[in-house]
């Protein structure tokens, strides 16, 4: 059997950067992560709300998510064609991502919301600079789709992880976009910025927008386990096929139930039935990937050094 230590490294091999353009997005990513990590300490240390327009959930959680989407847009860039469009969409996703938790991390240094705000010109002029961002980032994401559709040199299981994660990354920027509209028109009637964007009475639009955004790594994942054990090419795409009809059932029913205006744990009976099939899915799967994971390198490193001596 393998152990947690060996998925890691099997994922690593997998995401780690091959060369220089890969090494500076990934930095990035490493930056973003850690600068999210340190305003976790600090929120620790101030004791200010969580919750709210200004808080330091922005940084820290703004920070992690980007890092993690800068890591899955290198391993996504090692399995593409090498060219100059293919990066120059990859580019623009992890630099977008960069500039716009620079901004948030500023804003909340400054005790001002980042989102919505227009209480003063400079405020404005940060929103709206963090919308213009948020469009550069959705056609970053999109020449990634498109490459991975007619230039993706990787493994069947990785092109499903990809496009599949690749759409759930965009379906959350139609629902990012539809929270930022209710949050403008908030501030316009009121002029505050609102504590939370709801959908309707209830609906939680932060947990669709989040959970659409990070299908890709967990699919990401997935695929990389399955390519690294002991499940031919086929069968490493039909269980990662398998996890995204999964991904892509959990999010709808959450995504569904938000836009009803309905609590996350109150679903209709459709898709509560939904959401539990999604999940069951998924989990199905990636306990096959687990079990089919094989400590080969390991294995063969032993094998290996027993021989020689």
């Amino acid at each position: 059997m393998n152990v947690p230590g060996g998925y890691a490294n099997e994922v690593w091999r997998a995401v780690r950067p091959v060369d220089r353009y890969q090494r500076l997005l990934w930095w990035c990513g490493t930056a973003m992560a850690a600068s999210g990590a340190v305003h976790g300490a600090v929120a620790l240390v101030d004791f200010a709300p969580w919750w709210g327009p200004v808080s330091w959930r922005k940084p820290v959680v703004f920070g992690v998510s980007f890092g993690l989407m800068a890591w899955a847009v290198v391993w996504i860039l090692r399995q593409l064609a090498a060219r100059w469009w293919i990066r120059a969409g990859a580019g623009l996703v992890v630099l977008t991502s960069v500039a716009e938790a620079v901004l948030i991390t500023a804003q909340r240094w400054r005790g001002t919301a980042s989102h919505f705000n227009q209480a003063t010109d400079t405020d404005a002029a940060v929103w709206s600079a963090i919308g213009t961002l948020v469009l550069l980032l959705v056609l970053g994401v999109v020449v990634l789709c498109v490459a991975a559709l007619v230039r993706f040199e990787g493994r069947p299981a990785s092109r499903v992880a990809v496009l599949v994660g690749l759409a759930g990354v965009l379906a959350a920027g139609a629902i990012g976009q539809k929270m930022a509209a209710i949050g403008e028109q908030v501030f316009d009637d009121t002029g505050h910025v609102p504590y939370e964007i709801l959908f309707g009475a209830a609906g939680s639009a932060k947990l669709a927008h989040a959970v659409g955004l990070h299908g890709l790594q967990l699919l990401a994942v997935l695929a990389i386990l399955c390519e690294a054990g002991r499940l031919g090419d086929r069968a490493a795409g039909a269980v990662t096929g398998v996890a995204a009809l999964g991904f892509a059932a959990a999010f709808a029913a959450i995504t569904v139930t938000a836009y009803d205006g309905r609590a996350p744990l109150h679903p209709s009976a459709a898709m509560g039935v939904t959401l539990v099939a999604g999940l069951l899915a998924a989990a199905a799967a990636t306990l096959v990937a687990l079990a089919h994971v094989s400590p080969r390198r390991g294995a063969q490193s032993r094998s290996a050094a027993t021989s020689a001596s």
